[in-house]
């Protein structure tokens, strides 16, 4: 069951001042402004996993409104919003490798979110969150990109250990999985309940991110507004193209501006965690910052003509990249033509997770992606066969992200054959499950490997552990295993499970 939730948010090198504050407030009654609704979008496979079909609502389990839900009244809005100086928001990082859209999502946002969510600050690894947590389970356990929501899919499927025990934000091997029950289990706790991209090609849509920057969208009178973030990616390639510095007598001179992506290259996930509408560059060099004439010739004022305001953005090149690891990213850059997949906003929202039932495995594979793991429940503590079962993406090969995504190396990482210690959450499984009057059941384990493959495997240790309500351990029931090899043939494992009617 996922409790206490809270609103929370691409990818990776494969992630108000007077001449623009009755543009913001005017979108639905001018024809000189193109109007567009703010919604909800899936643009591609980069907005969710392609594998779930195109129903997949990648907010269906969130608490707060979806984009588009809510009216915005811009003129509530102030003309700067900077998250990133909140002690929520955790420190500038420098990402190693191409686990940017992971320095995005999880260790940026996601620790930011949590640290809202839980009334705490960023300031030590026991409250911020790893990059390559989530990276490793999908990377091929090679130097890949990824897209942002390829860590909250693991955070709402597995969870996020914090940094503190994972062992850092970032490892110094690629691929690496945890062994350590308690990293799995602690993982379980933190959580993302939903995530959604949208565009931002409009002023209502604009309107709408800066809402949700500065409070979300979700005014509380008396309290102190919480903004969320965004996670966005776009080309960066020839940057020196598209960086400017911020001329004298204007806005927040001195510092650099992206007047547009990059015209080449691959995506690289970045971080937004605010805007200031003062900011502005003449584009075309008539003298001016305007926002109200037509700059592309297309017979039309649309945002994409905005020469002034502007997103603040932190990228995971480390704290001293561009003066102090942020920039200013025009509102206009959002609408690039050249970029096919466009510029989308990505947010998330977390929650905080209580497991009350978990699996304790010790075991070994010498290829995970083609590891095959099922578990199934019965309310019949004598039933031959599961009433439920699911296989857990884990260690399944991560389907979810397409074949192979695990890697076809050890269940611990490349060039370790060594078994690792890892934890499972039941709770889900057993949640609807109706037991016997005596209040037992039973479990069902099965080890396997995919079809044409070669992999092996051995299972050291089985246990369930049973949580109360606030999470104390109340016990672990171990399971006894005569033979744990599996791969060649299927490993079948069958125990009681007590106290189902306390699920």
């Amino acid at each position: 069951m996922i409790s206490y939730p809270i609103r929370l948010p691409n990818a990776c090198c494969l992630v108000f001042f007077s001449l623009i504050g009755p543009a913001i407030a005017d979108d639905a009654g001018r024809t000189k402004i193109e109007a567009g609704k703010a919604r909800a979008a899936y643009p591609g496979g980069f907005a969710r996993p392609p594998s779930e079909g195109k129903d997949y609502d990648t907010w269906r389990d969130a608490t707060g409104p979806d984009v588009g839900e809510t009216k915005v009244d811009p003129g509530r809005l102030p003309s700067r919003a900077d998250n990133s100086t909140r002690p929520q928001f955790p420190p500038i990082y420098k990402q190693k490798w191409g686990a940017c859209g992971q320095f995005a999502s999880v260790a940026s946002i996601f620790t930011y979110e949590m640290n809202v969510l839980n009334g705490t600050i960023a300031d030590t690894d026991a409250t911020r969150f790893p990059a390559h947590f989530s990276w490793n389970m999908m990377n091929r356990a090679e130097n890949k990109g990824s897209e942002a929501y390829h860590g909250w899919e693991v955070a709402k499927r597995v969870g996020v250990p914090t940094a503190k025990s994972y062992g850092g934000v970032r490892l110094n091997k690629i691929g690496v999985w945890p062994n350590g029950y308690e990293i799995w289990r602690e993982a379980m706790a933190y959580r993302v309940s939903g995530y959604r991209y949208s565009p931002a090609n409009t002023i209502e849509q604009l309107n709408e991110a800066r809402g949700w920057l500065f409070d979300r969208n979700q005014p509380k009178p008396g309290k102190e507004a919480m903004g969320g973030l965004f996670a966005l990616d776009g080309r960066m390639g020839e940057l020196k193209k598209v960086t400017v510095t911020i001329p004298k007598g204007e806005h927040a001179a001195g510092e650099d501006l992206w007047t547009r992506w990059g015209p080449t290259g691959h995506g690289h996930g970045i971080t937004c965690v605010g805007y200031d509408d003062q900011v502005g560059y003449d584009l075309n060099g008539d003298g001016k910052i305007t926002n109200d004439l037509d700059l592309n010739d297309d017979g039309r004022v649309t945002l994409a003509d905005w020469e002034r305001g502007a997103y603040i953005v932190v990228n995971s090149w480390g704290e001293k990249w561009s003066k102090d690891g942020k920039i200013y990213l025009l509102y206009s850059a959002m609408i690039d033509p050249t970029w096919k997949r466009g510029n989308y906003l990505g947010r998330a929202e977390v929650a905080r997770h209580t497991p009350r039932r978990t699996l304790r495995l010790k075991l070994a594979c010498n290829d995970r992606t083609d590891l095959r793991m099922t578990i199934g429940i019965a309310g019949d503590k004598d039933a031959a066969s599961p009433e439920h079962k699911f296989a857990p993406e884990t260690f399944n090969g991560w389907p979810l992200f397409g074949g192979g995504n695990a890697g076809h190396v050890p269940l611990a990482g490349p060039g370790d054959n060594s078994p690792i210690e890892v934890g499972i959450d039941l709770t889900s499984l057993l949640k609807d499950l109706g037991p016997d009057q005596d209040g037992k059941g039973r479990l069902f384990l099965q080890l396997s490997r995919a079809d044409g493959s070669d992999a092996v495997g051995e299972l050291h240790e089985c246990a369930i552990r049973t949580y109360d309500p606030k999470g104390g351990l109340v016990r672990e029931s171990k399971v006894k295993i005569a033979d744990g090899s599996f791969g060649k043939s299927l490993l079948e494992i069958e125990t009681i499970i007590n106290d189902l009617e306390q699920e």
